[in-house]
Formats: C-alpha cells, sequence, structure tokens
C-alpha cells in the first residue's frame, strides 16, 4: 500500500532563509501585483544555491579526471550550450557506476561512495548540474538534469547502476521510464514530486493554492513539461530496473515517506529506512554505502 505524504514536521533548509519574508506580505503582493510575486517566485525556483567544497571533497576533485559536457535541446536558448563539468576515478575496462546530486548539491557530495565502490571494482562517474558546482548558468530545473544526466550516460556507454540523491532520485526514475540503460538503481532519500516541493515552500510563505497552482502553471510552459510527467510516483509502477530505496525517519527535507511510497509503487524495489541521519548526513553513513556496494553488486 502506498504510504500517505505528511507535511506536518517537513521543512527544507535551502529555504529556511526565505521564512522571514513572510512578513514583507508576499501574501498581500501577490493580490496587488501577482505577476511580480510570480517573476520572484519562478527566479527562486530556477536557482540553486552554490556552496564551497569542504575539504575532503577537494581531495576527490584533485584526484579526478575532468570532463565536459554541453546542454542542449532545452526550450530557452540561454540554457543551451551551457557547459557541465563531470568527473571520473577508476581504471577503464570496469563496470561505470555514476553518482547523481540533487538541488542545491554538486557530484562530491557523494564523495563517500567513491572508494568504496573503487574498491569493488567498479569505474565512477558524476557531474555537476546545470547551475551547481563547477558547472555553467545560473538556472537550472529537472529538465536540466534530466539534459545532463542522460547526454552523460550517452557519453560513458553501458552504465552498471547510478546512486541518485534526493531531487536526483527524481530525475533517475524520469531516465529509466524513458529508457535510458542503467541495470540497478540506488535512491537515498529521493524527492520526484515538484508538487511536493512546491507545497512545502507555499506553506513556509503564507501563499494561497492559488498562487502555487499558477506558479506550476509557469513553471510548466518554461520547462515544456507537466509537473505530473516527471512525477516519480506516476513513473515508478512501469519500471522494472532493479531498485533500492533508502530514506532517514528524521529526514526534515524529504519526508520519509515520499521514499516509502516511491518503492511501494516501483515493482520489486526494497526499502531500508535509518533513523537519525536526516537528510545529508545519510550520505556519509557507512552502513548505508555498504548496502549501496552490496546492493550493486548483487
Amino acid at each position: 500500500m502506498q504510504a500517505t505524504l505528511s507535511f506536518k514536521n517537513s521543512t527544507n533548509v535551502r529555504l529556511i532563509a526565505l521564512q522571514g519574508l513572510r512578513h514583507l506580505a508576499l501574501p498581500l503582493l501577490g493580490r496587488v501585483a501577482p505577476s511580480l510575486l510570480l517573476d520572484w517566485l519562478e527566479r527562486r525556483f530556477l536557482t540553486p544555491e552554490r556552496h564551497d567544497w569542504p575539504e575532503a571533497e577537494r581531495a576527490w576533485l584533485a584526484s579526478a579526471q575532468r570532463g565536459s559536457l554541453y546542454t542542449v535541446g532545452l526550450p530557452v536558448a540561454d540554457w543551451n550550450f551551457q557547459h557541465v563539468q563531470t568527473y571520473r576515478w577508476g581504471d577503464d575496462g570496469l563496470p561505470k557506476v555514476v553518482l547523481l546530486h540533487g538541488w542545491g548539491g554538486r557530484a562530491t557530495q557523494l564523495g563517500p561512495f567513491i572508494q568504496p565502490l573503487l574498491e569493488a571494482g567498479y569505474q565512477v562517474h558524476a557531474l555537476d548540474l546545470p547551475g551547481h558546482g563547477h558547472s555553467a548558468g545560473r538556472r537550472s530545473s529537472v529538465l536540466h538534469a534530466l539534459n545532463a544526466f542522460e547526454r552523460l550516460i550517452r557519453e560513458i556507454g553501458p552504465v552498471h547502476g547510478v546512486v541518485a540523491h534526493s531531487m536526483g532520485g527524481g530525475v533517475l526514475i524520469k531516465a529509466l521510464s524513458q529508457g535510458v540503460p542503467v541495470q540497478r538503481a540506488v535512491l537515498v532519500a529521493p524527492n520526484g514530486d515538484l508538487g511536493l516541493y512546491s507545497r512545502i515552500v507555499a506553506r513556509m510563505l503564507g501563499l494561497s493554492e492559488k498562487v502555487r497552482l499558477a506558479l506550476q502553471q509557469r513553471l510548466e510552459w518554461r520547462i515544456g513539461v507537466r509537473w505530473d510527467e516527471i512525477n516519480s510516483l506516476n513513473l515508478a509502477p512501469s519500471l522494472r530496473t532493479p531498485a533500492l530505496v533508502m530514506h532517514d525517519h528524521q529526514d526534515r527535507e524529504i519526508p520519509h515517506a515520499m521514499g516509502e511510497s516511491i518503492a511501494a509503487a516501483w515493482p520489486g524495489a526494497r526499502l531500508i529506512s535509518t533513523a537519525g541521519l536526516g537528510h545529508k548526513r545519510i550520505l556519509k553513513d557507512d552502513h548505508v554505502v555498504a548496502q549501496t556496494v552490496a546492493f550493486l553488486r548483487g
């Protein structure tokens, strides 16, 4: 049975800074100047935050073989032909595993997986999604991420597995539904529902459902795809790729019920629930990494 998603205790640390804007009368702005409010919200939704690299991640940057891809086929001219930074660790000729980060993240955020995967006999690939890390651009979206991920898969050839975090999980599910060849999928704290994200934002900012729906319609027009077309819960039932979903009960960004629902909707998927790791520390947990490697090895 599919789990019921609850927003009662859900917050998004990327949006904490926006909470104070409730005191700037955003609901009033929505009534007197709705187009200005929607312009501002659109920029927020399409502009990821960039973060500096901790020392541990800098070591992985230094040891990586770097490459370049370029976005193409996106619906806005300024979004095309933007540089996407790629990374590779390990020897040629080995099975390939791709690390796929989430919104506001970067490739080396999944650094704790690299050495165990190398020791298990894999070559590891990763990329900074458009508008993230060392990749170009200020704007990004699920469509940007999907475009870059699919180009990487075409570039490097057959892929044994993908380890995806947060929004990366939703991107992976959409890619699999479109026939991108991946033998095994690991999703850590996945979010594949933009409606969930937008409702969290709307609650934090005190916005009405009318404004939220107007923003959704504008973004659907901007990126050229309806949200229900990229909703993981709609897509997962059609998938046959073996999958492992891991999600923490205390995840304060994406509710545990989201991972639970994705696993329930995905035929044959296995769910592992953790406790006390949250949304980001789960990426550094030795048990989570070990379970990932074991699953990829089959």
